[in-house]
């Protein structure tokens, strides 16, 4: 086995695979969403806002599927005996980071703009809210890979690729799983108590023919307030969801293994695991945006920015264990990693409650805790960007600083270990 997985021809037999799979599996998605859409706004009379939410994602399903037409080229490239170029990330400039940023910003004032014309507004923001998430999650991929991601294109993609399905795929198993048991246990339980069934049935069916957010809010109220409600909300966001994404999204970096050739190498790595993850999360979240682009997509960005620095140091943290045997560096970088993202997380929930309470039928904007709630949230979430958005860029500076230049690696091992000059 070790020996199939060895070959440069067998492993582009298992790229072109799941690339392929990955491409159809992503435009048969978007080609339903557009589908799904269609059929719901002509059965509606015309809700352009369900449209226009719909066509975002469909346009981010569609750019994903994209990314994975190089690594099919570049896997037929090297079954058929061809030669895969080499390719090397520049630095970020400052002059073309501003030209991003500007570019980002003008999509975000068209978007918003957008957005405020009528029931039409979500439809016409679409195309600016897709390609804004884009840019700044990729620009922040090459602040984190810019000078350290060296070796050939498809390894580059592939690491983005492997990031937006197949890290996205396992994610998602290890995070539902626990719910899917939670919900299994409580319908077992139902089942064996008739009072508890019928409980749950009313509340479905209260819930169902809830006709306004005010009604839905007034039957959700005893519930949201409830504190191991928060508690266990706090646990999944705050643990569960942390602790899987930030072990999956470098996945790349656990498939090269030893062929990397120095820890920076899986910092460049890291950071397009995390890009590719990001993306993928905000293009399945943009149908949200459309209406409120101009408070959703700087919030996507700082999203963006903190899976991407996250997931370099996870990247490094791999690396360094694999190939200098430093476990205990990655067992650090994963707590910090994973402590930073539940710090993000669960402060996320905590404004997002204290908001829900000020809305609550009965609620007192000046509680206390309401007010803590929200307080505790923006501060920490604040504290978070801040430290990640000055650490990307320096992490990255000192790595180049550090790194051993191309010239004087050894012959017998090439700069790309994966893909070489022959594949």
């Amino acid at each position: 086995m070790s020996h199939f997985f060895s070959s440069n021809y067998n492993r582009s037999i298992l790229i072109l695979i799941f690339s392929i799979l990955s491409l159809i599996g992503l435009l048969v998605w978007a080609g339903l969403q557009a589908v799904q859409s269609l059929l719901f706004f002509f059965q509606s009379g015309s809700n352009l806002a369900e449209l226009g939410a719909t066509l975002a994602t469909t346009i981010g399903l569609g750019l994903c599927a994209l990314f994975f037409a190089p690594l099919i080229l570049d896997s037929i490239r090297q079954i058929r005996g061809g030669h895969i170029p080499a390719f090397e990330l520049p630095p970020l400039k400052g002059r073309v980071f501003l030209l991003l940023a500007t570019a980002w910003l003008i999509l975000v004032v068209f978007a918003s703009a957008a957005s405020l014309l009528g029931s039409a507004g979500a439809l016409l923001a679409a195309p600016f809210v897709t390609p804004a998430i884009a840019i700044a999650t990729l620009t922040f991929a090459w602040v984190g890979a810019g000078g350290l991601a060296r070796g050939s294109r498809r390894r580059l993609l592939g690491a983005l690729g492997f990031s937006i399905t197949g890290s996205s795929l396992i994610a998602i198993v290890l995070q539902y799983t626990p719910i899917l048991l939670v919900l299994v246990a409580a319908g077992m339980a139902a089942a064996s108590n008739p009072e508890l069934l019928a409980t749950i049935q009313q509340m479905q069916a209260q819930l169902q023919n809830s006709g306004s957010m005010e009604e839905l809010l007034d039957l959700l109220a005893p519930y949201i307030t409830q504190p191991w409600v928060l508690a266990a909300v706090l646990a999944y966001a705050a643990g569960i969801a942390p602790l899987t994404e930030e072990l999956v999204k470098p996945l790349a970096v656990w498939l090269l293994g030893r062929r990397l050739q120095s820890p920076a190498q899986g910092f460049a790595l890291g950071a397009l695991g995390g890009a590719g993850f990001a993306i993928i999360e905000g293009f399945l979240s943009a149908s949200m945006l459309v209406e409120t682009p101009f408070f959703g997509l700087p919030a996507r960005l700082a999203s963006s920015l903190i899976h991407v620095t996250l997931s370099s140091l996870m990247g490094w943290g791999i690396a360094s264990a694999l190939l200098q045997k430093r476990w205990g560096r990655l067992v650090g970088v994963y707590a910090l990693s994973a402590a930073l993202h539940g710090l993000w997380n669960g402060s996320a929930v905590l404004a997002v409650y204290g908001s829900l309470r000020t809305i609550l039928p009965g609620a007192d904007p000046l509680d206390p805790l309401t007010l803590g709630s929200m307080a505790a949230g923006v501060g920490i979430i604040g504290l978070v960007f801040v430290g990640v958005a000055v650490a990307l860029p320096l992490l990255n500076q000192r790595l180049r600083r550090d790194i051993i230049p191309p010239t004087f690696l050894p012959p017998e091992r090439p700069l790309d270990g994966l893909d070489s000059q022959s594949g």
